[in-house]
């Protein structure tokens, strides 16, 4: 049957632009998998082409076990197969790959098609330019009342965004969530793994803040966003009745047990994670956003998630709703958080480039991140390129290092960190980092001399500061923070501690102070460790370390990933660990010799850092009974456990810690979800506090 050949080339356009990661996302990967080999084995063909119900390219497609899928311009969310397979099947993936594949005639265009591509421009759909274009109260009409009034007040400013293939991707970090707009298909094609509820908000969310970042921000509809909280300093009943619904779902999670989550648990987490964000309570949304996604892990049964992790998280949001509920005045301010924090856009930042680090996470997200020293505000900034998850298979540690541009003008992260450099018109992120992207514009300055007197003031150089910044940075209220510049005075050469598998290196203060810093050896961070050796082999000028703050519930380690010192041209350098290219050397016997000689004497200048604390060994068995408990589910304590428990009681008691002593009371008379998270808070606290590092005096050597 003859068609328009602009509308079938169109109808044609729009199934390229659903690549496999698109795909992949509307099922999963098993699916696609097993579509694409029925493709292969030649299952797909035209049943029919033609018109029907007024819609342009409906057509039937067969497959080889009589299934027949039916398909139009509005792309395969709309497909429709008569398989009994609910959504997205393995028919309407197959039929999908099959039509992206062929060639126009082959897709019945005939020669109108041939004839226009001939004649067209080589530039294929643009996605982002297709959202710019968005009339907002087209799309408000599109989403409904419902998903407008629920972006307004969940709205989000963070949003990382790249074009893949024929789509848009767009990260919301805050939201935990990945969005994507498939050029020509539309507000209604976009494709997400966001839960069906919530699926509509969340995509307007994304369009929002990407075209906030492009300076073309929504004017959400009168109404639509909600009332600004009017007092910080107490809740409100509703926000009240919502602290009472995530203790609800807290404990029903607990009771049901870690190991058996379902989807339908994250879908409620995020719901759960969005109205914390529109009741004003970012600090409480971002520990439902990190819970939502260990439990995404669980539910996936990845190796990389424990039950104890997602404990941990809930153990916390349970505490900070109790400190919530019951708070007043700056304690309550605090405990909320902020969700925009006060930065001028249109002043410009004049930054020094510390290094850059790789990551990956345990859920499978990873990044590169930059530091950077703000002169004016003397504090450290960070701006992360990152991926939440391993579809973008051309996001390579490489890449992120030497070609992904960090901004306008700027170039990649190994070019950025070899001068100082100059924003216009910066963003800064809710959770204080800078936004990448968007209208901010980069502009390389001269590098600084390796004598500038502007180095004697940035970061820390005070160990009994970094100390006291530590202990503020623990609790509810606290403020964290994950990266820290020192200022070291003299250093020791690193020693391998080969007991305890790390590379040890002691820096000193302006006090004289001793703080061992330390890396882990194994595959992760192999380049991490050889760069520091050698660096430090050779003798080179430290002027300043960018220490990673890892912290654990037993410990805090204080991890180096790059190093201030001079290049050959007496020059400031940033040396990334994980990037710079170190030269190779040879160690003699000899030198092996002197450095276990040195390793006995450094050990008497500095406490050891991975040596279990007192809280460890005394938190172990009631730690691990409570994570045995709330993965399986089971709130009635055996008798193994409760002889643990009574154990850790006596010893609680007899070292004076009552508040600990009392909660392991509360749990063994009555044990149940509520004592248990209360329990589980405690240790994580007692935990922190007693494993953060310590600082000496130097001894005589």
């Amino acid at each position: 049957m003859a068609r328009g050949g602009d509308e079938l080339m169109a109808w044609y356009d729009g199934y390229r632009a659903y690549d496999d990661d698109t795909l992949a996302t509307l099922a999963n990967p098993g699916l696609l998998r097993r579509a694409a080999k029925d493709v292969e084995a030649g299952k797909v063909a035209w049943a029919e082409q033609g018109e029907a119900g007024g819609v342009a390219g409906v057509a039937g497609v067969v497959m080889a076990d009589g299934q027949r899928v039916q398909l139009d311009a509005r792309g395969p969310q709309q497909a429709r197969c008569d398989c009994p397979a609910p959504g997205i099947c393995k028919h309407i993936l197959g039929a999908a790959l099959w039509l992206r594949a062929l060639e126009p005639a082959a897709a019945g265009a005939g020669d109108a098609i041939a004839a226009q591509q001939e004649n067209a421009t080589p530039a294929g759909p643009d996605p982002l330019a297709e959202i710019l274009a968005l009339d907002a109260a087209a799309l408000f009409k599109a989403a409904g009342v419902a998903a407008v009034r629920r972006a307004a007040a969940a709205a989000s400013g963070a949003v990382e965004w790249r074009v893949q293939g024929g789509a848009l991707v767009m990260d919301l970090p805050e939201l935990g969530a990945s969005c994507r707009w498939v050029a020509g298909a539309g507000y209604a094609g976009m494709v997400s793994e966001v839960p069906a509820a919530e699926r509509k908000a969340v995509h307007l969310i994304a369009i929002a803040a990407l075209r906030s970042a492009h300076g073309q921000p929504f004017a959400w509809p009168e109404g639509a966003q909600p009332a600004p909280v009017e007092d910080t300093a107490r809740l409100g009943d509703r926000e009240r009745a919502f602290l009472r619904q995530v203790e609800s779902m807290l404990q029903e999670l607990l009771t049901g047990g870690l190991s058996h989550v379902s989807e339908l648990t994250s879908a409620r987490l995020l719901a759960l994670n969005m109205s914390a964000r529109g009741e004003g309570l970012p600090r409480l949304a971002a520990l439902l956003r990190n819970l939502g996604g260990t439990v995404d892990l669980l539910v996936r049964r990845d190796h990389r998630a424990e039950e104890r992790d997602a404990f941990a998280l809930m153990a916390r949001i349970h505490a900070l709703c109790a400190a919530l509920a019951r708070a007043e005045g700056d304690l309550a301010a605090a405990l909320r958080g902020r969700l925009r924090r006060d930065f001028d856009e249109t002043a410009a930042l004049d930054l020094l480039p510390l290094g850059a680090h790789w990551w990956q996470t345990r859920g499978g997200a990873r990044g590169l991140t930059v530091a950077f020293w703000d002169l004016a505000g003397a504090r450290l900034l960070q701006a992360s390129l990152a991926r939440p998850d391993g579809t973008d298979t051309a996001f390579t540690r490489s890449g992120a290092w030497s070609a992904n541009a960090l901004w306008p003008g700027a170039g990649a992260a190994q070019s950025v960190c070899q001068t100082a450099v100059r924003l216009e018109q910066p963003r800064l992120a809710e959770d204080g980092r800078l936004a990448l992207g968007g209208a901010t514009r980069a502009q390389p300055l001269p590098a600084w001399d390796a004598d500038d007197p502007r180095l004697a003031a940035i970061g820390c150089g005070n160990w009994a500061e970094l100390g006291d910044r530590l202990r503020a940075a623990t609790g509810l209220a606290a403020e964290p923070f994950d990266a820290v510049l020192l200022r070291p005075a003299d250093t020791r050469l690193p020693v391998l501690d080969e007991a305890r598998q790390r590379l040890d290196w002691l820096v000193q203060d302006d006090a004289g102070q001793w703080l061992r810093l330390g890396i882990p050896v194994g595959p992760e961070h192999r380049e991490r460790v050889d760069n520091l050796d050698r660096f430090t082999a050779r003798r080179a000028p430290v002027h300043a370390v960018l220490v990673r703050i890892e912290r654990s519930a037993a410990s805090t380690e204080l991890m180096p990933i790059a190093v201030l010192s001079t290049d050959a041209k007496k020059k400031l350098q940033a040396v990334s660990l994980d990037f710079a290219d170190e030269a190779a050397r040879t160690t003699s016997l000899a030198n092996r010799i002197l450095r276990m000689f040195e390793a006995r004497q450094q050990q008497r200048q500095a406490a050891p850092m991975g040596a279990p604390t007192l809280s460890a060994r005394l938190l172990a068995p009631v730690i691990d009974v409570a994570e045995t408990q709330a993965a399986t589910g089971r709130m009635a304590l055996t008798a193994p456990q409760r002889q643990r428990l009574h154990e850790a009681l006596d010893r609680t008691g007899s070292i004076g810690l009552e508040v600990l002593a009392n909660a392991l009371r509360a749990h063994l008379a009555a044990p149940a979800a509520v004592p248990l998270l209360k329990l589980g808070f405690l240790c994580q606290l007692l935990g922190e506090l007693d494993g953060l590092p310590e600082h000496r005096e130097a001894q005589a050597i």
